[in-house]
């Protein structure tokens, strides 16, 4: 079965951020939850990325949310600060490396307020994260 596959099985999962877990244990939550226990590396990159700048730059952090849509996975962290341009000033050209790499694995990313906060999100394109070994 392909990853493809194996996320039409369980197409999301939600993992809370109160606390701030470890986030070797958010991949592996992840990962369990959509994949078996298998999740492409860009994949898991992206969400290290998001969840470590928001526990950074964040107050509040709520929560991961990744929900698979056709052959895309749409990943997001929501936070309780309303605060938008902090995370504007993190765009490519500003000397932050980990969105730069964000920018680069995904299909498109942003920020948007919500009724709590804030939700940064990213759409990553499963065909260009094969699982491997």
């Amino acid at each position: 079965m392909d990853f493809d596959q194996e996320l039409a099985a369980a197409a999301e999962t939600t993992v809370a951020l109160g606390g701030r877990p470890d986030l070797r244990r958010v991949r592996s939550q992840v990962a369990e939850a959509l994949a078996s226990g298998s999740c492409p590396g860009g994949v898991l990159l992206v969400i290290d990325e998001l969840v470590g700048n928001a526990y950074e730059h964040a107050t509040a952090v709520r929560e991961l949310h990744v929900t698979r849509t056709a052959g895309h996975l749409l990943i997001e962290v929501g936070d309780r600060d309303p605060d938008l341009t902090s995370v504007r000033a993190c765009l490519p050209g500003s000397g932050r490396y980990g969105l730069r790499l964000v920018d680069q694995l995904t299909l498109d990313w942003g920020v948007r307020a919500d009724h709590d906060g804030k939700v940064v999100w990213a759409l990553v394109p499963l065909t260009d994260f094969p699982v491997g070994p």
